[in-house]
């Protein structure tokens, strides 16, 4: 870089830095794609040049891109095609209606043409507590396979036409990281919980190649949009690496794309077959990763993903807990809530996590692990504790997602074990009808723990910030004000109660974990993250200040403009 001008510098800013000292400034400069210095106006004079372009931000506020480091972009693309629930509390009938509208609509009719329904949210269903099964799913008029794939993704309900292409009858197994539903008398009865759900949809036959390019090009322009500017996929597969792949090699990218490869317990069924497990996950690793990332967006595959349980909401109830699960067998009139012998499930043994952990380290990757319960948080940190003994000379950063319930002396294990909490904001925000119930669920101890945030950061820990997309329908700003206010949308022109118990993170530890600290879970913290001389040129100019708002207005923030690598990828 002879030339000593810059291409373009950014004036007349609020210009948060999220450096170590979170200085604010109000101009930046950019040459070649990245950042060449910030500061004042008067202190970046020394960099225009003939060609430099001087745009005003007219007091607008910038700060780095959004980086969310855990979601499934390609789900949550497909999704956005299609039938598709809302994430609507809806009954049996009011789902039939209209999964059998969009039937009728549609001119594909033959008996193996797939119809996968999503964002069915199975735990939200009207009345509280009813449930659907393949004799309501049989009800359609149709002789399609039809398939509800719940907002969670770790419950699929059939049809019979459904369950026969999928090969599963009442004499499969039940494999050890989930479930096979059945009725009193052995038939199956539609619903696949946990990895069988996830195996079903990925079976079902997939978009074609050049849909899943546009896929990948609806989902890039939808992140950027709302101000991503890098992703991290938490569940990867060779065609939705190959879409983005094609984008890049067409130089139209316009999204820094991190990912994961899933080792499931089948893969795992005992400690001997860790290894060659491990090996495969690398060599898909290597084949996409791409080591030198320049400022034009690439791809990176460090990370190697396992689910070690499942999730807590009721009816599933597979999250691993240290307490049993505790259920209603009452009446709503006349409740009677009693434990179970229900601790829910962990989908690998200490010992194979132990092998896992290790023989991850020692290939120099970093594990990202699916953790919902407090009982699959503490094995799976009682795993890391030996690996970092065996490798204390290794910077791994094992990353644990979710963490929705998380015993009280494990947080600063987090801490002390250098392993990052991938947290889903918005979860933070139940509707007070779930807060109830689960404080039933759980008990008043447990509640306390519930949905922890600043609980990490209080204890030390480095905490990134992680949609989930399309679990939930995505909405990064208001994800982040969840973080600032532990309240959900406003009901009837009302404030929402407020998830009381935790604090409220500040917007400055809000903002660092949706951009440094979500850079330094994935290894990228010394070229993104930050708006400092020698980064990447990743920024976003936003239409208020979200230091001089009220925090419940922080989800209606909109990204005027989406700069990655000095380039301007989406403007409003």
């Amino acid at each position: 870089m002879n030339n000593p001008f810059a291409d373009v510098i950014y004036f007349n800013g609020y210009i948060y830095t999220a450096d170590n000292q979170n200085r604010v400034v109000d101009a930046i400069a950019l040459r070649d794609g990245y950042i060449l210095a910030t500061g004042t106006s008067d202190e970046l004079h020394q960099y225009v040049g003939p060609e430099t372009e001087s745009i005003d931000l007219e007091g607008k506020m910038m700060m780095p891109g959004i980086i969310d480091g855990h979601m499934h972009p390609f789900w949550g693309g497909i999704q956005l095609f299609g039938c598709h629930l809302n994430y609507e509390s809806l009954t049996i009938d009011q789902i039939l209606e209209r999964v059998q509208d969009h039937l009728d609509k549609d001119p594909r009719t033959g008996e193996n043409d797939w119809l996968k329904v999503t964002a069915w949210l199975r735990q939200g269903m009207l009345p509280a507590g009813v449930d659907m099964y393949r004799e309501d799913m049989d009800k359609l008029n149709t002789q399609r396979p039809v398939v509800l794939f719940s907002n969670d993704c770790h419950t699929l309900l059939a049809n019979s036409r459904a369950l026969e292409l999928f090969g599963i009858t009442k004499e499969t197994p039940e494999p050890p990281d989930g479930k096979i539903g059945k009725y009193e008398n052995g038939e199956l009865n539609g619903i696949l919980e946990d990895a069988p759900a996830m195996r079903a949809a990925d079976s079902i036959p997939s978009i074609r190649d050049d849909q899943a390019i546009e896929v990948a090009e609806l989902v890039q322009k939808v992140l950027n949009q709302q101000g991503v500017t890098m992703v991290m996929d938490a569940r990867v597969s060779e065609q939705q690496l190959e879409a983005f792949s094609q984008l890049q090699q067409r130089g139209d990218l316009t999204l820094r794309f991190q990912a994961a490869r899933e080792i499931t317990p089948d893969e795992t069924p005992d400690v001997a077959s860790v290894a060659s497990a491990v090996d495969k996950a690398v060599a898909f690793a290597k084949k996409w990763h791409q080591a030198d990332w320049t400022p034009a967006p690439g791809i990176g595959l460090n990370n190697i993903k396992m689910f070690v349980d499942g999730v807590m909401q009721f009816p599933t109830m597979t999250a691993s807990l240290l307490q049993p699960y505790r259920i209603n067998q009452g009446t709503d009139d006349a409740p009677n809530w009693v434990e179970t012998n229900n601790y829910g499930d962990l989908y690998f043994t200490a010992e194979i996590l132990d092998e896992l952990m290790e023989k991850i380290a020692a290939a120099g990757y970093d594990p990202h692990l699916h953790t919902v319960g407090e009982g699959a948080v503490s094995i799976v940190l009682d795993a890391i504790e030996k690996m970092r003994a065996a490798h204390p000379e290794k910077d791994i950063r094992p990353g644990l997602a979710h963490n929705e319930l998380v015993h009280a002396d494990d947080y600063a294990r987090f801490a002390r074990l250098k392993t990052i909490a991938c947290l889903s904001f918005q979860w933070a925000a139940p509707t007070p009808e779930l807060a109830a119930f689960e404080k039933k669920m759980l008990g008043d101890e447990r509640f306390e723990q519930l949905e922890p945030i600043a609980k990490f950061v209080d204890a030390g820990a480095v905490v990134a910030f992680g949609s989930d997309w399309p679990i939930d329908d995505f909405d990064e700003w208001y994800d982040l004000k969840v973080a600032a206010t532990r309240r959900g949308r406003d009901i009837n022109g009302q404030k929402a109660p407020r998830l009381d118990n935790d604090r409220n993170l500040t917007v400055i530890e809000v903002l660092r974990s949706a951009t440094i600290d979500s850079a330094y879970a994935q290894h990228r913290e010394d070229v993104l993250g930050s708006l400092e001389a020698g980064k990447f040129a990743d920024m976003i100019v936003l239409d208020r200040n979200v230091f001089e708002i009220p925090a419940d207005d922080i989800e209606n923030v909109k990204v005027l403009r989406t700069i990655i690598g000095g380039k301007t990828v989406h403007i409003a």
